[in-house]
């Protein structure tokens, strides 16, 4: 009986963390014109329907940027025999970040494009690619 339960407290701690999926975050860091704009969520792979994600963007200096327009148009690549999916949002303002639902329709290959547009200066982008299981 020993024998047994010891294989099995080892057999779940070896395949839980295959099988729970959607454990980890994520976080992305990409550098566009003199912003670093970094693409994060709390629980990766996405999941189909909402999901919850945050830009930060920060500065040369690295302090944050909070008086910009943070566009996120996300989108689901072309593929042969498919209708294109894509989907454009406005991130708002939080504490020193932004903010923004994803509602994904399926699960794949997605990717995000992050437009930042602050007062007197060009626009600013960079894409992330992301997953959704």
């Amino acid at each position: 009986m020993r024998r047994f339960s010891f294989a099995a407290v080892v057999a779940a701690i070896l395949v839980l963390p295959l099988v729970s999926g959607c454990t980890k975050g994520y976080e992305s860091q990409k550098s566009a014109d003199n912003l670093k704009i970094t693409l994060s969520v709390g629980r990766y792979p996405l999941v189909k329907g909402d999901n919850a994600l945050i830009v930060k963007v920060n500065d040369a200096a690295g302090k944050p940027v909070t008086d910009a327009t943070v566009n996120v148009h996300y989108f689901m690549p072309a593929m042969p025999g498919m209708a294109p999916m894509d989907f454009n949002t406005q991130a708002v303002p939080k504490g020193d970040a932004y903010s923004f639902s994803a509602n994904i329709p399926m699960e794949g290959g997605w990717k995000a494009e992050v437009s930042v547009s602050r007062a007197g200066n060009p626009a600013s982008s960079a894409t992330f690619n992301i997953d959704a299981r």
